[in-house]
């Protein structure tokens, strides 16, 4: 008997669902193999959509304004790159190697390119600036020139300067120097780059702004010459002496030189003079001037217009006069005569103190006259010819 197929059979033939079956088996296999296909093209695509990342550091020492100043092996500079692709390979590069070197320059820069399945980078360095060379011929100047004898004796300036053939010089160094003394002295100055590099230089110099001290001036009178002494702080500064005489507007400069004393031989018998006298060191500093007076240690019969103060104990002088014998002269004080006495030569040196006329007497502070005769055949005869009279006086103490 033959069985009716089921209601889900009806209209199949019995083989019907084994054909069934494989079709479906056919298609999944179609479908599995284009999901295979179409994912491996998906996966592909999705596996680089980036290019390279690209950087950079430059291995340098940092200057100023933007500036490198070399580096640690050289006065040069390098640029480091860094080349990653963390989804696929690096397929070539170009100007991304380490170096060369960089420098002096004042502005450069280096470009890296690279490529991947990604794509392509390229990065271009900033401005990269080297100057690792200090400046040059630095030069002190000085505001002007030594005072005396390669001295400077009171404040002075010096500026520095110099040349940089990179950068350019950003500024140098100034100074005024107003002490201590010394005579071996020294500045630096400093001359410094636009990058920072600096370069230095010293200036010597010897500075003495102390004047000398002056002391013990004295004059001694003598029958032909005035001396003059003093004494000065250093034995080799130089002393200027000069001199005005009494009743004069004329100062005249006798002496300028190293030394301890001056005597003035070219002076006139009974006239005062008034010396000057100051003391320079080697950098030209004057001491304080001071002033010593000499008085006549000669009084004349000469008219000088004034009765001059004498010195100590003074020589009356008188002038020869032909066929004299001998001279006679006479001193008075406050109208008294005090001393007489025959000369035979044309002076007469007072003492301190002397006798004459049974009494003493003594040269004390007064003003005195004095006349004088030239005294002709034998003293007994008294035949005298005056030759005139004259007054000095004694200062007191």
């Amino acid at each position: 008997m033959l069985r009716r197929p089921t209601p889900w059979q009806g209209g199949f033939a019995p083989r019907t669902s084994r054909g069934l079956v494989g079709k479906l088996v056919r298609v999944s296999l179609m479908i599995g193999a284009l999901s295979i296909v179409f994912g491996a093209a998906a996966s592909s695509s999705a596996a680089d959509d980036s290019a390279p990342i690209v950087s950079y550091s430059i291995n340098g020492i940092a200057g100023n304004n933007g500036w490198y100043r070399g580096s640690t092996s050289g006065d040069f500079a390098t640029v480091q790159w860094s080349v990653t692709d963390p989804e696929s390979p690096i397929t070539s590069t170009n100007g991304c190697e380490p170096g060369p070197a960089i420098g002096p320059t004042t502005g450069t820069t280096r470009t890296c390119t690279a490529t991947s399945a990604g794509g392509t980078t390229t990065v271009t360095t900033k401005l990269i600036k080297v100057d690792g060379d200090p400046p040059t011929a630095v030069l002190a100047n000085v505001s002007r020139g030594p005072d005396a004898n390669g001295w400077y004796n009171h404040a002075f300036g010096v500026t520095w300067s110099g040349n940089d053939a990179t950068s350019g010089i950003a500024g140098c160094s100034s100074s005024t120097y107003s002490g201590p003394d010394q005579g071996a002295g020294t500045i630096t100055g400093t001359c410094t780059d636009v990058a920072g590099n600096s370069a230095s230089t010293t200036f010597g110099f010897k500075y003495d702004a102390t004047p000398p001290v002056l002391s013990s001036i004295s004059v001694q009178s003598t029958d032909g010459a005035n001396i003059v002494h003093w004494k000065s702080s250093s034995v080799q500064d130089v002393a200027s002496i000069s001199r005005v005489a009494r009743g004069s507007r004329s100062e005249k400069s006798l002496f300028s030189g190293a030394g301890a004393g001056f005597a003035d031989r070219k002076i006139h018998d009974g006239v005062e003079y008034r010396y000057t006298v100051r003391t320079f060191d080697q950098a030209g500093n004057a001491s304080k001037t001071q002033t010593v007076l000499a008085l006549p240690k000669v009084v004349s019969l000469g008219k000088i217009g004034y009765t001059p103060r004498a010195a100590g104990q003074p020589i009356l002088n008188w002038p020869t006069r032909s066929g004299a014998s001998y001279y006679h002269v006479q001193l008075f004080r406050n109208g008294k005569r005090i001393l007489a006495a025959w000369p035979l030569t044309t002076q007469l040196a007072l003492h301190a103190h002397w006798r004459w006329g049974g009494r003493s007497y003594r040269l004390s502070p007064a003003k005195y006259e004095w006349f004088a005769w030239a005294g002709f055949g034998p003293r007994a005869a008294a035949h005298y010819k005056p030759l005139g009279h004259s007054t000095f006086i004694v200062p007191g103490r």
